[in-house]
């Protein structure tokens, strides 16, 4: 799974470009009927990249194999936010952060094979080193360089995970105590 939140609908495109830099160009894109996924600049991105695009039967959840895993990814959001205290509107930094951890863990699963959901699309042995040392929301202590002498450089924040298009390596989003 990869999560990208949208402003609006109409942002589809954008989040199958982004998908499409990070991950490759997938050879089948199945999703349900809903226009934004299947016509316009998002048809357009679809036959510019000879994606074979499939369109479920209308109110037929169970055709799209990833509703299984939005259900799953769902309830471990509803439990982390609910046993973190964590404001509502936080729900996406969390649903990321979820969907990256299932990526990078090996489930039970005959097609996986032992391995981790992003090694079988990657065939690279993922890197967990941007998570081991913090948890979703947990407390965290940051530098801030522009604060002036003789006040302390250290501020409190809150760790809402791992800013992948954001700097260099080990960049994290952070909501400040503020």
């Amino acid at each position: 799974t990869k999560i990208f939140p949208l402003k609006k609908k109409s942002d589809a495109p954008d989040s199958l470009i982004q998908f499409m830099q990070d991950v490759g160009i997938p050879s089948h894109l199945h999703s349900d009927d809903a226009k934004e996924l299947t016509q316009g600049r998002m048809g357009e991105i679809i036959r510019k990249c000879w994606i074979k695009a499939t369109q479920s039967e209308p109110y037929s959840p169970w055709q799209v194999r990833a509703e299984l895993c939005n259900r799953e990814l769902k309830k471990a959001v509803r439990l982390h936010m609910s046993n973190t205290k964590a404001p509502g509107r936080l729900w996406d930094f969390c649903a990321m952060y979820h969907s990256e951890i299932r990526n990078l863990t090996a489930h039970p699963l005959f097609n996986l094979q032992g391995r981790t959901p992003y090694e079988l699309v990657t065939g690279q042995t993922p890197d967990i080193s941007e998570y081991i040392d913090y948890g979703w929301y947990d407390n965290v202590w940051y530098l801030d360089q522009e604060t002036p002498f003789p006040e302390d450089k250290r501020w409190l924040a809150k760790w809402l995970g791992v800013a992948h298009r954001v700097g260099q390596a080990l960049c994290y989003y952070l909501l400040p105590e503020s």
